[in-house]
């Protein structure tokens, strides 16, 4: 073989290596529509996805914490402790919620869910399903397809979001059709997140072409010895 289809032989296959032909890091490929039940964390990890926040029901966490690194989407999950299975989830654009705020009792639609935050509580129900914060959702407590996590901002006023100090992730309160879980220390909160778009991945070129410049170093080398 020829030092120049050499070059191009092994040119090509640092390529298909370092993902090059397409610039970027694979986008996740598990991309839940609606609310899901009973869904495996392995399943969803392996997926793409990537927990930003995860704590107990008894917990708080200020909201800024909890949404910190959120890439494309955000999910809101929940599970027993130590569960290998989310026992209900639902995925939302993070452009969209974690700025988002609600009045009482009100959703809006995406992603084949409602959803709701404001100073009450914040999470999501079924495509067709109303809420009653109280100050969670407690509609339909016998439904599956319902998340609802208390929220307490101080000096709640309409226009306060996530990205105020004051808005914080209090304790409970409910999953799915298990709810009161304000003091449930053996019941997790968790959220994930995951680009549904390729990342750029701009340390690999260089890589490549520094590869390149030592095989021709090592070439000429040779040729002078």
């Amino acid at each position: 073989m020829s030092f120049i289809k050499y070059i191009k032989t092994t040119a090509a296959a640092l390529v298909v290596a370092t993902g090059l032909t397409s610039g970027a890091a694979s986008a996740a490929t598990y991309n839940p529509f609606g609310v899901q039940n009973d869904v495996a964390v392995a399943d969803v990890v392996s997926g793409g996805w990537s927990v930003i926040y995860s704590g107990r029901m008894s917990q708080n966490a200020s909201l800024t914490s909890v949404f910190a690194g959120a890439g494309d989407m955000v999910m809101l999950a929940a599970r027993r402790v130590g569960s290998s299975t989310f026992d209900v989830l639902a995925a939302i654009d993070s452009a969209i919620f974690i700025p988002l705020q609600t009045s009482l009792n009100t959703t809006i639609d995406a992603n084949g869910a409602r959803w709701y935050k404001n100073g009450y509580s914040m999470g999501f129900a079924g495509a067709t399903d109303a809420i009653s914060q109280n100050t969670a959702d407690v509609q339909a407590q016998t439904e599956r397809d319902r998340l609802s996590w208390h929220t307490n901002w101080t000096g709640y006023a309409p226009g306060q979001n996530a990205s105020d100090p004051a808005a914080w992730l209090s304790p409970g309160w409910r999953s799915g059709n298990n709810t009161y879980l304000n003091s449930a220390a053996n019941w997790e909160r968790v959220v994930l997140t995951a680009n549904m778009t390729p990342v750029p991945v701009p340390g690999a070129l260089p890589l490549l072409l520094g590869g390149l410049g030592g095989l021709v170093a090592l070439r000429r080398r040779k040729k002078a010895a």
